[in-house]
């Protein structure tokens, strides 16, 4: 068995083995450092590469690793806690290869104990995450705007929590550690501010009130938190929908469409795939969807080419383009 100032080396060397692939600054500094800029931070919440690299195209600094989104993409299911941390993983770290921006990972309960938190956090720092959170649910956990949640006590909570910063200080201080608290709907609002203020005591980088019911209560723990504000906006959901301004001048620094993208996604595809089962495929929907050379530009198929210019041998580039032309 491994001592701990062995496992911590092996921890080091994992990332550092990531930052050698580049002299880029880590993306966590580069949240972090924005979280501490005035102003607010939008980050709307994305399931995957292409949710991700579309998101980054309209011009957000941010982005949110949904995992309602992934357990829809992935599985086709709903949020309750179906997928395991290295299905999470994987969907983060596609994500992260898929931008030049800031990805934070949704890390549910952190797949277990405060032991298991450990290798949570050191997995989502090597995957590339900029940051993470983790919620006080028991497990299986589901979406925080679904009836039906539990949560767990806050000691065990607040364990959890050491062990994600013990970890997170061990390989990358920057990396940034949001606490998301669940409590409100199961013992009440004043609870969730107990568990929030000891986990600003502990060092929660963020706070994230999960499904808060009226803009009182959102005015309050602007009021009573002294740490940045995240702010989860989900149309249909529980907490009122506000406006970026209105949400700024509260108090949250983090606010997050998280949902978004994948409701217009599905819808996008739903609308579209039931004109095609009834009438067949034509241009007449044109107008709802990306052209064939737009969708090549979104997802850089030139980049494709060029790489092939470059490594290529000249005899075969010019066998596959029949001596030029573009990728499409």
């Amino acid at each position: 068995m491994m001592c701990a100032e062995e496992m911590e080396d092996r921890m080091e060397k994992r990332v550092e083995s990531v930052e050698k692939r580049g002299c880029r600054e880590r993306k966590s500094t580069v949240l972090r450092r924005r979280l501490a800029a005035p102003g607010s931070v939008v980050a709307p919440g994305v399931y995957d590469g292409l949710s991700a690299r579309i998101c980054e195209m309209v011009g957000f600094e941010v982005v949110f690793h949904s995992g309602y989104g992934t357990a829809a993409s992935v599985l086709g299911q709903p949020d309750v806690g179906l997928l395991d941390m290295t299905e999470m993983v994987r969907q983060v770290r596609s994500v992260v290869r898929a931008v030049d921006i800031p990805v934070i990972g949704d890390a549910d309960t952190g797949f277990g104990n405060a032991v298991n938190v450990c290798r949570t956090v050191e997995e989502y720092i090597v995957a590339g995450a900029a940051g993470l959170f983790l919620e006080d649910q028991l497990s299986p956990k589901r979406c925080g705007h679904m009836g039906g949640k539990l949560v767990i006590d806050t000691e065990e909570m607040m364990g959890k929590l050491r062990a994600a910063l013990d970890t997170r200080n061990a390989l990358d201080p920057d990396f940034v550690v949001l606490f998301r608290t669940d409590a409100i709907a199961v013992n009440g609002f004043d609870d969730a501010l107990d568990r929030a203020r000891r986990a600003v005591e502990i060092g929660a980088d963020v706070i994230f009130f999960e499904a808060m019911e009226t803009r009182e209560q959102m005015e309050r723990v602007a009021r009573e938190i002294s740490v940045p504000l995240m702010l989860n906006l989900i149309e249909g959901g529980r907490t009122p929908l506000v406006g970026y301004d209105e949400a700024e001048a509260m108090g949250f620094k983090l606010i997050v469409p998280a949902l978004s993208c994948l409701f217009a996604a599905a819808k996008g595809m739903y609308d579209v795939m039931r004109d095609v089962r009834s009438q067949g495929v034509s241009d007449r929907y044109a107008n709802r969807l990306f052209s064939f050379g737009e969708f090549a530009g979104i997802v850089r198929a030139e980049r494709i080419r060029d790489m092939e210019e470059r490594y290529l041998p000249p005899a075969t580039v010019k066998a596959k383009y029949r001596g030029g032309g573009s990728i499409v």
